[in-house]
């Protein structure tokens, strides 16, 4: 290897700027296979509510990684997920949005109208039907509504009918955030309630209702995707278990 090569090579491990700039000179024969990842450039890390920047690379990734057909989002707001997993969908596949705000249908309409991937939906979280979505069934789920515990117990008893065997349900705001990185003078630095220990619940029906899958429901497995080194609202993965087919031995 030429000695230009090894400092080019040595430079791209050690400096971002010169990541960002081969990136950018390889850009015209990489972009149509590349991730689309410019929006979260946008999304704010340190927020109370919607989904974090690095929890939507999550989102984004996890979504590249599996490529479901149809994906089913409970919770619209403004619609900064909708738009995340649309850059991260296969161009067949089908997004279907619901939220009880009449509001988010204008909002839908405005900014992801265009996709003929997408579907909004002025629905409550538990009177969902497989004719909501096309009468197929989803392979991922992303729960992010109502935040309480009755009506996520009944949009569950839904989601069994309306999922296929192996999708992955995200439930969103399951984290707890550590004492020490909530920002000073924080108004939940003055409450008493919410705090488990020196930990503050964002929203505790949804800490609760994946405590009660795990005992009413033992044939789905959690992994709880929080940290106590990072401002994190937290995410549950929820998958039914199962063993994996391996060949027949003889």
């Amino acid at each position: 290897m030429s000695v230009l090569r090894l400092r080019q090579r040595r430079l791209f491990y050690r400096s971002r700027l010169f990541r960002e700039l081969a990136a950018a000179a390889a850009w015209p024969r990489r972009r149509t296979t590349a991730p689309d990842l410019v929006h979260l450039a946008f999304y704010d890390e340190i927020t109370w509510g919607p989904v974090q920047r690095d929890e939507a690379l999550f989102l984004h990734a996890l979504v590249r990684a599996v490529r479901p057909e149809v994906v089913l989002e409970i919770g619209f707001l403004h619609g900064d997920s909708a738009f995340n997993f649309l850059r991260a969908m296969d161009a067949d596949a089908r997004l279907y949005s619901f939220d009880v705000d009449p509001a988010c249908a204008a909002v839908a309409s405005e900014r992801l109208g265009h996709d003929p991937r997408f579907v909004f939906r002025t629905r409550s979280q538990d009177a969902l039907t497989r004719e909501d979505i096309g009468g197929r069934l989803a392979d991922f789920v992303f729960l992010d509504a109502a935040h309480d515990l009755g009506l996520n117990e009944a949009t569950f008893e839904r989601l069994l009918e309306l999922t296929a065997p192996e999708a992955i349900l995200a439930i969103h705001d399951t984290g707890a955030i550590p004492r020490a990185l909530v920002p000073a003078g924080h108004w939940t630095l003055g409450v008493t309630e919410r705090w488990a220990g020196d930990d503050y619940e964002h929203q505790p029906d949804e800490r609760a209702f994946v405590n009660r899958l795990l005992e009413r429901h033992p044939e789905f497995s959690q992994v709880h995707v929080h940290s106590r080194r990072a401002f994190r609202h937290g995410l549950t993965l929820v998958q039914r278990s199962g063993r994996l087919a391996r060949p027949r031995t003889p």
